[in-house]
């Protein structure tokens, strides 16, 4: 009897030791990321609350369907009328970072951001890694970055904006192969020069190897400016005379005044009162054109780099992209992405038809 409850007890205990070896290791909470200057980053696998540095990643958290996530924003996204209308709960949140993304840090703290979207890698990272934040760059500079940066975005929220970031990727890069393969046969002689300005007065531009050089070529046009070192350079309104392009792009400034719609009207008017002005050849043939702004100036680190190509595309060839309707795509783009139904308004406004 007594060893037969012996051997009951020790299959017991045997028994016990078996189960909590089978055990299931713990689900993984966390995961390593890549930013898009090559930063790793340990960041939650389940991502609640996001502080975001950069103006335009905005647009993409919108897009992702994580804006209900944000608890700091940058200063001035406030200032863009059809953000605000595309995403009305923009208006309640707290501008925590200033110009060039200069933050309080104590103030967020306070918020317990899970992870913070910067503006830029390296240094710009090392405050809020050193404050024990979570911080990954998501940001683009060139063309061929904005799919893997939409897509690293989509990884890092997780869930449901990994499919929207993968769809994304796939429209665009269609949109691109489109507009290739219609000016793969481009001769230089037919690329008409181009030089987009940024904000007047001074005359600041962007230069080669830029966002905006890379848009420029791919919508086959010759960048004026591709001389130039660095981004938002100044350069003098000879220099622009000098270039006398055939097709001048104004871009709706940035800065401390914000992004008020039709503010490149402003920089046009402005530019008209300049010795010369009348003579560049752009002016003289009616090329001079109001760059579109919806939810961001197209033009600049934001998904709708996406509409911006196509629309250059047709400003530059207009006998090549015929088919391509810019108001039915911008329709489309904002339906499919933000489930937003655009008015008859809002694309004359985004599209800045009446001005310049």
């Amino acid at each position: 009897m007594a060893l037969g409850v012996a051997a009951a007890v020790a299959a017991l205990a045997a028994g016990c030791g078996s189960s909590s070896s089978d055990a299931s290791p713990p689900a993984p909470t966390t995961q390593v990321v890549t930013s898009m200057t090559g930063e790793k980053t340990t960041v939650p696998l389940k991502i609640d609350r996001i502080a975001e540095q950069f103006p335009a990643h905005t647009v993409t958290d919108i897009m992702l369907g994580v804006g209900d996530k944000l608890v700091a924003i940058p200063q001035n996204v406030k200032t863009i009328p059809f953000l605000r209308k595309v995403y009305p709960g923009v208006n309640d949140l707290p501008e925590l970072f200033r110009n060039g993304g200069k933050v309080n840090m104590e103030e967020l703290l306070k918020l317990k951001p899970d992870v913070v979207s910067t503006i830029s890698g390296g240094d710009t990272m090392t405050p809020f890694t050193q404050a024990g934040l979570p911080a990954v760059n998501m940001a683009f500079n060139t063309f061929p970055e904005l799919a893997p940066s939409i897509q690293l975005a989509g990884k890092v929220y997780g869930g449901a904006a990994a499919a929207k970031a993968k769809e994304f990727s796939d429209y665009v890069n269609a949109k691109l192969a489109m507009v290739q393969s219609r000016l793969a046969k481009l001769p230089a002689t037919e690329k008409p020069s181009v030089v987009h300005i940024a904000s007047y007065p001074p005359v600041v531009v962007d230069g080669g190897k830029s966002l905006i050089d890379g848009w420029i070529n791919i919508a086959g046009g010759t960048d004026s400016a591709s001389g130039v070192k660095g981004t938002h350079v100044t350069v003098s309104m000879e220099q622009l005379l000098q270039w006398n392009p055939d097709v001048l792009i104004i871009e709706t400034p940035g800065g401390d005044q914000g992004l008020a719609a039709n503010s490149a009207q402003s920089v046009v008017d402005n530019l008209a009162k300049s010795p010369g002005w009348a003579d560049l050849k752009a002016v003289k043939a009616g090329r001079v054109y109001l760059n579109p702004q919806g939810l961001y100036p197209w033009d600049r680190f934001g998904p709708e780099e996406a509409l911006q190509i196509q629309w250059t595309a047709k400003v530059l060839h207009p006998d090549l992209f015929t088919d391509v309707d810019i108001r039915s795509e911008t329709r489309n783009f904002y339906q499919k992405f933000f489930n937003y139904h655009t008015t008859e308004a809002d694309l004359d406004q985004i599209l800045q038809v009446g001005s310049k």
